[in-house]
């Protein structure tokens, strides 16, 4: 399987308002739930790794999000592509004290533990990308950033 089969249209949300962290695990989880891709346990799960493993990356023009949990919490695999009205703090990945404000958040949902890694690069790298960046902000609808995605992953 290609990771840009990961990307499912009816996983994205451009515009999600939430007020802080609970609040957007709360609503994804919920969402996340209703299509079926995920475990009961799956809130509760990701909210808890997060606090352990803070995943808020500060790149050079960019800051995003990438909050994952355990496999068995995960029905299928997917990568849910958020979009917050507002931007929300995270920590930076492998601290507990640099905070990085977020407005795009990538939910991963792995199945297979041995793509993490992998993912995860392929993710780094195209984030990394000023031309890839520059159209994922101005896009507007899911159907754009999944066309990006196809194109760039």
């Amino acid at each position: 399987m290609s990771f840009k089969e990961l990307f499912k249209l009816e996983l994205m949300d451009l515009n999600l308002d939430v007020k802080d962290q609970v609040d957007f695990f709360n609503k994804v989880s919920d969402r996340l739930l209703v299509q079926n891709v995920v475990e009961d346990s799956f809130k509760e799960a990701i909210t808890e790794r997060e606090k352990r493993y803070p995943t808020g990356l500060q790149l050079e023009n960019f800051a995003i999000a990438i909050p994952h949990t355990d496999v068995d919490h995960v029905k299928e695999a997917f990568v849910a592509v958020n979009r917050l009205k507002t931007p929300i703090n995270f920590y930076q990945m492998g601290t507990d004290d640099l905070i990085v404000s977020v407005k795009e958040i990538l939910v991963l949902g792995i199945k297979d533990p041995k793509n993490q890694v992998g993912l995860l690069s392929e993710l780094m790298e195209v984030f990394s990308d000023i031309e890839f960046l520059e159209k994922y902000q101005s896009a507007n609808s899911n159907e754009e950033i999944k066309n990006l995605i196809d194109q760039y992953l």
